[in-house]
């Protein structure tokens, strides 16, 4: 607990000034279908970003699935990196998501992990990044699904998108 309180924190410090997020708003990255977004691209809402490796990214799945069912409305960003020690190119790793994501998911490739660099994110285990409509971050948590960490995940996403 405390771990994860300590990562929630370091997290929170580098966007206290705002420079990690800023940094990462602009950038655009491709998805698994040849498209691309950037959180830029979500100002003026709630966002919920999903940053994990791509070998754990099924891990995300019981996240989605719970905040899904209670925020009907929720707006999410997948963002995928590849360990630095792989040799997988775009092409294999977008190829491979196509096989595994269900159509009409999008997730975003950063195969130079800058997500997980600019916020010092352990992209082993999900990370669950809420951004405010200014681009800010709101609040940070980390783990697998469990139900105390979804609770208050879900906690704050109420508080931010003004759910009773």
């Amino acid at each position: 607990m405390l771990a994860l309180l300590l990562a929630v924190m370091a997290l929170a410090a580098p966007a206290a000034g705002g420079d990690s997020i800023d940094a990462l708003s602009t950038i655009e990255l491709p998805d698994q279908h040849g498209g691309t977004d950037s959180l830029a691209a979500h100002r003026g809402r709630v966002v919920l970003v999903l940053v994990v490796t791509a070998k754990r990214l099924r891990t995300i799945r019981p996240w989605e699935e719970d905040l899904r069912q209670r925020f009907d409305e929720l707006e999410v960003v997948r963002v995928t990196d590849v360990p630095p020690d792989s040799k997988a190119s775009l092409d294999q790793v977008a190829e491979k998501l196509r096989e595994r994501v269900p159509d009409g998911v999008s997730v975003l490739l950063d195969l130079e992990r800058r997500w997980a660099t600019a916020l010092g994110l352990d992209t082993g285990t999900p990370n669950l990044l809420v951004i405010g409509p200014d681009g800010a971050l709101l609040d940070a948590f980390a783990g697998r699904h469990d139900p105390e960490l979804a609770g208050r995940v879900a906690a704050a996403l109420a508080r931010f998108l003004e759910v009773p």
